[in-house]
């Protein structure tokens, strides 16, 4: 459903290839306000009988995770979501997404959503979002740790804290 109701007034343009992946930062704010757009607009698909009806979805920004749905006063938090912006260009040489959170510190309950995002013209124009993946927390957390240690072909010592 994001896809469908993603909208982006922003234009880019004259960036050098080497460059996007700084507007991939600005972006990234765009989709959580975007998403929190969103899912609050959607309630009667996400809480049809009403169940969490005094509970909003909110974004916190530069903290994890980036989406809550949280009551009114935030006293309560149900769930959260970490969002993740991601060019689909890039050439990001391990499957980090920039989430450094530990896994003792992600909840069942939370999840994080992954969006793959283009310009319209590759190199130009308004920000078009793909897809987006969806897993829960934990999973991402234990796979960048799976493979910090097992896959990446250290030639030193491996270890992570976890």
């Amino acid at each position: 459903m994001l896809k469908a109701e993603f909208r982006s007034t922003a234009e880019v343009g004259g960036l050098r290839a080497t460059e996007l992946y700084a507007f991939g930062e600005v972006l990234g704010f765009t989709i959580e306000e975007e998403v929190v757009r969103c899912l609050n607009g959607l309630r009667r698909v996400w809480d049809p009988g009403s169940i969490y009806a005094d509970f909003v979805f909110k974004r916190q920004a530069q903290t994890f995770p980036d989406v809550v749905l949280a009551s009114s006063d935030k006293s309560e938090i149900v769930l959260g979501i970490e969002l993740k912006s991601w060019y689909v260009l890039a050439k990001e040489g391990e499957p980090s997404f920039r989430f450094k959170t530990n896994v003792a510190a992600c909840p069942a309950q939370d999840f994080m959503i992954l969006v793959p995002w283009h310009l319209s013209n590759v190199l130009s124009g308004r920000p078009t979002i793909l897809e987006p993946y969806v897993g829960a927390t934990r999973y991402f957390a234990r796979y960048r740790n799976y493979w910090w240690k097992h896959m990446r072909r250290a030639r030193g010592d491996a270890e992570i804290c976890e």
